[in-house]
């Protein structure tokens, strides 16, 4: 770092002293409108010391999140979580707390914003390097894992929509369930997809989700939905792992009738895996 923000980090620390709780006008400030710490997160980063702050309303409506470098007895604001009624909470595990993954020394900080109403949950990820933070990446359903001594994020998106619903006149469902599931690897201090790389997970994910289908279709009349969102994880799992066509196979179980189903509702299946086939680009000749 060199130039005017070097000249200022110079000017900062020298004027840094012992002052309490820096933090303690902002959560007042906050306290006087309606809000409550819910949680809080302080690490020292280099120079300076820097706390996150979850702060929950009152009124019971979203939670903000405020980040803070503290120089000179007070702390500076860098960042605040834009959502409105989102609920927060600080990621648990030791990747998403002051990591230095991102390198560069930058240190990570990561958070989970729920939005109840549509069950969501999405993992936001902000680099503090230098005085200044910037969200650096934005994961749908992710968390951190880790394979092969390697930190990974795992999200989860639907391609086909957060209500995937298939039909024909005699039977339809609506799907919410509908996921694929993405890696990411951090390289060169950005998140990269890494799918084919990390098979194992990929293998432990089917495993998983076969193990369920098992038991979702003891009653498929009841389950229809979930069961045919999980068998579409399941060819997506298969697709990243380079088995495209073994698991638009494994796919195709949901739509397996009894012998004695009646023509029209085998038409109707028909219709509805063909609707599929489209949907997701799937060769005419596999069967």
């Amino acid at each position: 770092m060199s130039g005017p923000a070097a000249i200022l980090l110079l000017i900062l620390v020298g004027r840094a002293r012992a002052a309490g709780d820096p933090t303690a006008k902002k959560i007042a400030g906050w306290a006087a409108r309606g809000y409550s710490v819910k949680e809080r997160l302080d690490r020292r980063v280099g120079a300076f010391p820097v706390s996150v702050v979850i702060y929950s309303p009152n009124s019971g409506e979203g939670d903000r999140l405020e980040a803070y470098v503290v120089a000179g007895g007070k702390a500076y604001l860098g960042y605040s979580h834009p959502g409105r009624n989102d609920r927060l909470e600080l990621d648990t595990t030791p990747a998403g707390r002051f990591s230095s993954l991102l390198g560069r020394g930058s240190a990570l900080i990561a958070y989970h914003a729920l939005l109840p109403a549509l069950n969501s949950d999405t993992l936001e990820i902000v680099r503090y390097r230098d005085f200044r933070f910037r969200l650096a990446a934005s994961f749908p359903e992710g968390r951190f894992v880790q394979d092969d001594g390697r930190v990974l994020v795992l999200a989860r998106d639907l391609p086909l929509g957060r209500f995937l619903s298939v039909g024909c006149s005699d039977f339809g469902t609506v799907s919410r369930t509908a996921f694929r599931t993405r890696l990411y690897e951090i390289q060169d201090g950005r998140f990269r997809e890494a799918d084919a790389r990390h098979p194992r997970i990929y293998d432990e994910e089917i495993a998983r989700k076969q193990a369920a289908l098992a038991r979702l279709r003891s009653d498929l009349q009841k389950n229809a939905g979930e069961y045919l969102g999980l068998s579409l994880s399941l060819y997506y799992d298969y697709a990243a792992l380079g088995r495209a066509r073994q698991g638009w196979q494994k796919q195709g179980e949901f739509f397996r009738l009894p012998r004695a189903a009646p023509a029209a509702v085998r038409a109707c299946f028909s219709t509805m895996r063909a609707d599929l086939r489209s949907r997701l680009g799937i060769p005419a000749d596999w069967p």
